[in-house]
């Protein structure tokens, strides 16, 4: 025992990071990412190689973090750092392939990520002192693509000289964090905007500026907040407003394109990188219309049956420009978890309704519920109850598929299915969640 244990706990991982071997590992990155594409298989080995490094070492700093808890000592917080460092790199790598990718090839990647979390989180008995005793590790989206940008080398082959490219900063703009202050992610954005000059949006074909009210900027005021991306660029290069995405989305556009590029007409081939940023941008434009309908709901005493199939389709329209990377059902759970509803209680009705809609056979038509007057409590002040189904004994109407999942025992049962896996634990929730970074903020 006494022997495994000092093989796992290496002299390296006791010492503080400093800051020049935080460089060192960013340098290391931007290396892998100059690499020469010629021999595209070796480059590609080379890469998951790197990542496989990464992983394990997460995974081995998880390991002895759980073999010292409860017990929390500089150790301990020094192991935290570690981790942070390499989970951000790891979560980075999209970025060095350089090109377009198989949408499903991080899966197995991810999920290890997300595991390695969870079971880190479970040892951390204060959120507050883990974010501070990590925060000066943490890698800055800016700072990443400023190295890119300016560490060029001078040997390039000719299909790199445009490189880095808009799509490895929005990838970039995806992963900021609370060192990427707002006029550093600004500054980003306008170099995104130089990358995509002369283009124009795929949808609305306006161009990409920052006066554009389409664009990053409206006069002198962000049109969404600093947290969301105002410009998407799929691995295909074309980019396109986020405003248009939810545009894109409503159920009158056309079926045939959902999912495709709109300028190429190739599949858009988002990845697992660009789901949490695009999701934030979809609670954002489309929270406030849920919000509007259920208190119309709430105010008539009455579900409406409209109301809830256009937001069920919104659900779908969404989950298909994705490719399919989220379901429907779990694109309205996060919704839920991500907006600050004016009657929760009623957008929990709505929210069965909704559910259930996405889960009825094909043909099957929609029938709601009847809605009654919740009988007032004894502490109700005088104040408005919310509705209630008129069936008290309404069975619940979330998927099987989507219930938040046990801890998993066994990380090999969970790679069967890693995607699938790893969201309904998304859905679950797990305070800190590293893998959904720049939360959406709450609005009231």
């Amino acid at each position: 025992m006494r022997e495994r244990l000092s093989r796992s706990r290496s002299p390296l991982r006791l010492i503080a990071l400093s800051e020049q071997e935080q460089e060192a590992f960013l340098v290391e990155f931007a290396q892998h990412y100059w690499s020469p594409s010629e021999g595209s298989c070796e480059r590609a080995d080379r890469l998951t190689r790197y990542r496989g490094r990464l992983l394990a070492e997460i995974e081995q700093l998880v390991m002895d973090v759980c073999h010292d808890a409860p017990r929390i000592t500089t150790a301990t917080r020094v192991r935290w750092q570690r981790f942070v460092l390499l989970d951000d790199l790891a979560r980075m790598s999209d970025v060095l392939f350089r090109g377009p990718i198989d949408p499903r090839h991080a899966d197995e990647m991810d999920l290890r990520l997300h595991h390695a979390w969870r079971t880190l989180r479970h040892q951390i008995p204060d959120l507050a002192d883990f974010a501070q005793s990590t925060r000066d590790v943490r890698i800055s989206a800016a700072k990443m693509a400023m190295m890119l940008e300016t560490g060029r080398p001078t040997d390039l082959l000719p299909d790199a000289l445009e490189l880095p490219d808009a799509r490895t900063l929005s990838c970039l703009l995806s992963l900021r964090c609370e060192k990427d202050d707002a006029e550093e992610l600004n500054e980003l954005y306008r170099l995104l905007c130089q990358k995509l000059q002369g283009c124009s949006c795929s949808h609305c074909h306006r161009g990409f500026d920052e006066s554009s009210s389409c664009g990053i900027f409206d006069g002198e005021q962000l049109t969404i907040p600093v947290t969301v991306p105002k410009v998407l660029v799929p691995p295909c290069g074309h980019a396109l407003h986020t405003l248009c995405i939810g545009e894109q989305i409503i159920p009158n556009d056309s079926a045939e394109s959902r999912g495709l590029c709109r300028q190429c007409g190739q599949p858009y081939g988002w990845t697992g990188i660009d789901v949490d940023p695009m999701v934030n941008a979809f609670c954002l434009m489309f929270g406030p219309y849920v919000d509007t309908r259920s208190q119309e709901m709430y105010a008539e005493k009455k579900l409406s049956t409209t109301a809830i199939l256009s937001i069920s389709e919104v659900c779908v329209n969404f989950s298909l420009e994705l490719s399919g990377l989220v379901s429907p059902s779990s694109i309205w759970l996060l919704l839920l978890r991500r907006h600050a509803f004016e009657h929760p209680d009623m957008v929990s009705l709505v929210g069965q309704e909704v559910l259930r809609s996405l889960t009825l056979p094909e043909g099957e038509e929609l029938e709601v519920p009847t809605l009654v007057d919740s009988p007032a409590g004894p502490q109700s002040d005088g104040l408005d109850a919310p509705p209630m189904l008129m069936d008290e004994a309404l069975p619940s109407l979330l998927p099987e598929s989507l219930s938040p999942p046990s801890e998993p025992s066994d990380v090999s049962e969970e790679l069967a299915e890693p995607s699938a896996v790893m969201l309904n634990q998304l859905v679950a929730g797990c305070d800190g969640d590293r893998s959904m970074n720049g939360l959406l903020p709450q609005t009231n």
